[in-house]
């Protein structure tokens, strides 16, 4: 949890929300890995990806005040006009209502 320095309440960090999705994920048995960043990495590139039921997704996780970098809007808008699904959570309720429409 920390401070968000708007509300003055505690949320969710990046860090506590990337363990709810991991381990709601795994739950699921969904098959998905953690994108290491990195000097090497493709600039953009989304914290999980996996698969699921045959369809390629990717996950950026953001803080409740977090934006997407100028290069990860860039890699979503990219893979988005090939036809893959980028989720945006800045929350585990978010990206729980999220996968519910992706997966149908």
């Amino acid at each position: 949890m920390k401070l968000n320095p708007q509300t003055k309440k505690l949320v969710p960090s990046e860090k506590d929300t990337r363990k709810q999705i991991r381990a709601y994920l795994k739950a699921l048995g969904v098959a998905f890995w953690h994108n290491m960043g990195g000097a090497l990495s493709y600039r953009g590139l989304p914290d999980l990806e996996g698969v699921h039921r045959g369809r390629h997704f990717y996950i950026e996780i953001k803080s409740p005040i977090g934006k997407l970098s100028k290069h990860q809007e860039n890699f979503k808008e990219m893979v988005e006009r090939e036809g893959e699904t980028v989720i945006v959570a800045h929350s585990f309720e978010e990206f729980e209502e999220t996968w519910e429409r992706f997966i149908g």
